[in-house]
């Protein structure tokens, strides 16, 4: 992620002011100032220190881990680059069998500059071999190591306009280009030797390049890049080039995003990218192994999105077989077969993305018990909120950490209990709520009858409260003075919308309620805005009875016990929680058409071919009070039936704890990061520009969806 972004989202909050506070002092202090960006390479983390102009080095071999001393030892090496670099990208390189290796490079550059710095990142150089000077604004650079011994490194690089070099190809007006350059190895570097630029990929008219990245380089074959482009017209696309200079886009697509249908492939639209990571090769099981580069991972770009699922992670697929990349690439199926779903973080937007072969993180079980789980591809997603999402990239779908063994996710559920006014749990419970989701197995419940697919349920508290209080008709003045008709009461029209004849008027004082309730007659407006409710007083028992309280200057309006006396709130029982009055035997639509959040195993909506009849239904959820919740001899009013639905899905999130007492205080806004193993621990390093640090993350200890303090090393 690179600065233009981090910057405002630094500007707009708190963390920008904390970045300039004092902190408990942290591990490998390096004076670092800018940091907006790490990359990886021969297990050193780079680190920008824009505010220097200097690149930084963190060894993950040393021990205690440090940043790699200047020949001075008491200074940290500084390898001086352009001015303000706040990006950075390595060589990449694939061996035979698809792992992952680094190149002989990393390059540098700033947003809004015109300079690349190439520098060397082998441990025994680190220093700048040369600044490529473009004499135009770039947007994005990708780059990938030799494919053979003796070939060239190959960077590539988008301009915002065109040099004179890319005329002959692009024509001389018009949007901007990517070029070409190629970077001999550092052993024989010479700079005056370079050769040109070459212009491969001619872009349209208010055209500017986003990211890009180049898919696996193979010898003697051209090679292929992927380009996420937004236009000033506010329209983005996702492309992928063979750069050879004919400017062929191949477009990716996906379907056209819409709530509660399964996509079906027939209605596909551009997809707007301003991040692009790629894989190298991993494992799924013995038998199959997936090719470096089959997929295509892309932040959203929310600026250009116009569709409903606008902010996360998708991802692109180019085919399993690398030699002949699919000519319609497309949005990928999960591991069930069905279309992928967007991966969003929990709160912000995505601020980096990387993805890792072979590491291990630790899931905790529903008893508590942790254990470690090795994944094939992790994801690893910072978000503007502080969140760090883990996902499994191997599956194209988040974790679902909710288990009771390692193996076997829960099922959704729900539990129902019967309480007083007070909350405290009656003893007399029963069956009273039945939850359905139309064609869904039933799934175990308290309390309960309950059809549910695993996916769809939508976390929550209901509370169906037996004559229940009416929002915002509770502890009322009322006028003492009024007379004919006595015990005559007002309130807002909008307040009293709610109320029905046959509901209850409630008086009270400081010291208590009226025993004796008050039916309600008729209503009336008054054309103010107010609402006159009328009480109804023909029975000469109850007038006798609410003698005594007939100076009470309170009331409260309750349901009355024959016309819908249920009163329901979704979460708690106040007047922004109200939701509508129910009778029993009323359905409650919790969910219209429930839209799926995960792909449980065994999911077979949209797989390709079709299965009939499928399991999993887009249905609506509805509760619903049964007749044995109904039966009034054992309630009084203001019991309530508690109705909790539960999910049973838990991703993988995590915060660091930046409490006050915390010394991480500062590491509230994430960019980029980087993953990777050492010395047997899987560790991820995360760039924090409102600390101006690197933190590091050990993966295999963090505790997930609280915020972590232990495992936690901040360097700066």
């Amino acid at each position: 992620m690179k600065r233009g972004f981090l910057a405002a989202l630094l500007l707009s909050g708190a963390s920008f002011a904390l970045a300039c506070s004092d902190t408990t002092s942290t591990a490998g202090a390096a004076g670092l100032s800018g940091t907006y960006d790490v990359v990886l390479a021969n297990q050193l983390v780079f680190v920008t220190s824009q505010d220097r102009d200097e690149l930084r080095v963190l060894d993950l071999t040393r021990s205690p881990r440090e940043f790699i001393p200047a020949p001075n030892p008491l200074e940290p090496l500084a390898i001086p680059v352009i001015a303000r670099p706040d990006s950075l990208i390595r060589d990449v390189g694939y061996d035979a069998s698809g792992n992952d290796v680094s190149g002989p490079y990393i390059y540098a550059r700033s947003s809004g500059g015109r300079d690349i710095s190439v520098v060397a990142s082998a441990r025994e150089r680190l220093t700048e071999v040369t600044r490529l000077s473009t004499g135009q604004l770039i947007t994005a650079f990708a780059a990938h190591a030799p494919v053979a011994e003796g070939e060239p490194s190959v960077l590539y690089y988008a301009l915002q306009t065109r040099p004179e070099a890319a005329e002959q190809l692009c024509g001389p007006f018009g949007g901007g280009v990517v070029m070409r350059q190629d970077l001999p190895g550092p052993d024989g570097f010479d700079a005056a030797a370079l050769p040109p630029a070459l212009p491969v990929f001619c872009l349209k008219p208010a055209d500017t390049v986003m990211s890009m990245i180049t898919l696996p380089a193979r010898a003697n074959v051209t090679d292929s890049l992927v380009v996420a482009i937004r236009n000033v017209s506010g329209t983005s696309r996702l492309v992928r080039v063979v750069a050879d200079g004919a400017s062929v886009e191949v477009p990716y697509k996906r379907p056209r995003p819409r709530p509660f249908t399964v996509p079906d492939y027939t209605d596909l639209v551009d997809i707007p990218a301003r991040l692009l990571v790629t894989h190298p090769s991993y494992k799924m099981s013995e038998t199959v192994t997936e090719p470096a580069g089959r997929y295509v991972f892309a932040v959203l770009d929310e600026l250009t999105c116009n569709t409903l699922d606008c902010e996360g992670v998708i991802a692109l697929d180019n085919g399993p077989d690398p030699a002949a990349p699919s000519a319609a690439p497309v949005l990928a199926r999960d591991v069930t077969g069905a279309p992928m779903l967007t991966l969003r973080p929990p709160g912000g937007l995505p601020t980096g993305l990387t993805l890792r072969t072979g590491l291990e993180v630790r899931e905790f079980l529903l008893d508590g018990v942790a254990y470690l789980t090795s994944v094939p591809l992790l994801g690893i997603v910072p978000s503007s909120s502080g969140d760090i999402t883990l996902f499994r990239a191997d599956e194209r779908r988040h974790f679902n950490l909710d288990r009771s063994s390692p193996t076997t996710p829960l099922d959704a559920s729900v539990t129902a209990e019967l309480r007083d006014s007070s909350e405290a749990a009656r003893s007399d419970q029963f069956p009273g709520i039945i939850a359905s989701e139309p064609g869904c197995p039933q799934v175990e419940a308290t309390n309960a009858t309950a059809f549910l697919c695993n996916g769809t349920v939508p976390g929550g508290t209901y509370r169906f409260v037996y004559q229940g209080v009416l929002p915002g008709l509770v502890g009322l003045s009322r006028d003492l003075t009024q007379e004919d008709p006595p015990l005559l009461v007002e309130t807002a029209l909008a307040a009293a919308r709610g109320v029905v004849p046959g509901d209850s008027i409630v008086l009270a004082n400081n010291a208590g309620a009226c025993p004796a309730v008050i039916p309600v007659l008729r209503l009336e407006d008054q054309g103010n805005g107010l609402t006159r409710i009328y009480p109804d007083l023909t029975d000469p028992e109850l007038v006798t009875a609410i003698e005594p309280c007939a100076s009470y200057p309170l009331f409260t309006v309750r349901a009355g016990p024959n016309v819908k006396p249920y009163v329901l709130y979704a979460g708690d029982e106040n007047a922004d929680g109200y939701v509508q009055r129910l009778d029993v035997n009323e359905p409650y639509t919790a969910a219209t058409f429930l839209d799926y959040y995960y792909h449980p195993d065994g999911f077979d909506l949209g797989l390709d071919p079709p299965r009939s009849p499928t399991k999993y239904v887009p249905g609506p959820l509805t509760l619903t009070l049964t007749p044995t919740l109904g039966t009034q001899s054992r309630l009084v009013p203001g019991d309530r039936y508690l109705v909790v639905l539960q999910p049973r899905f838990r991703r993988f999130n995590f915060r660091v704890d930046t409490s006050s007492t915390s010394n991480l205080a500062v590491y509230t806004l994430p960019a980029s990061v980087v993953a990777t193993e050492v010395d047997g621990s899987s560790l991820a390093f995360l760039a924090y520009p409102s600390a101006d640090g690197v933190l590091q993350v050990a993966l295999e200890q963090i505790t997930d969806n609280v915020p972590n303090l232990t495992y936690l090393r901040a360097f700066q």
